[in-house]
């Protein structure tokens, strides 16, 4: 999804996955990994620390966010003409084949970018 920022936001991947607890508070089982991008093809750095992904499912589900998995979130900031990109992973079950809604604020205040589809 392109905005009038000239970043351009969009999704490598949503795999079903499953996840093994690996430290207090953790739970394994069934997960969502997202993989998103951005690009920026605006004049100014922007800084996407700050960026936002949630993920909601079909039947009231909701995706609930885990360090399990290893996600590896969006950070720092992107250059002009650079890309960037950051991974994270929800807990949903089932997560298999799965109708989901998924939405990214790459910047506090920048506009929100939804997509929909079904998990692979």
């Amino acid at each position: 999804m392109s905005f009038t920022t000239d970043v351009t936001v969009s999704l490598v991947s949503v795999q079903a996955t499953s996840v093994t607890a690996a430290t207090p508070g953790e739970v394994s089982g069934p997960a969502v990994r997202v993989t998103v991008r951005v690009d920026n093809r605006s004049k100014k750095a922007i800084d996407v620390s700050s960026a936002v992904v949630s993920l909601a499912a079909d039947k009231d589900g909701y995706g609930i966010g885990t360090t399990a998995g290893k996600p590896s979130p969006l950070q720092g900031s992107v250059a002009p003409g650079s890309t960037t990109s950051g991974s994270y992973v929800f807990m949903l079950n089932p997560a298999k084949a799965r109708p989901v809604t998924i939405s990214v604020n790459y910047a506090a205040g920048e506009p929100i970018a939804i997509f929909t589809g079904r998990t692979a």
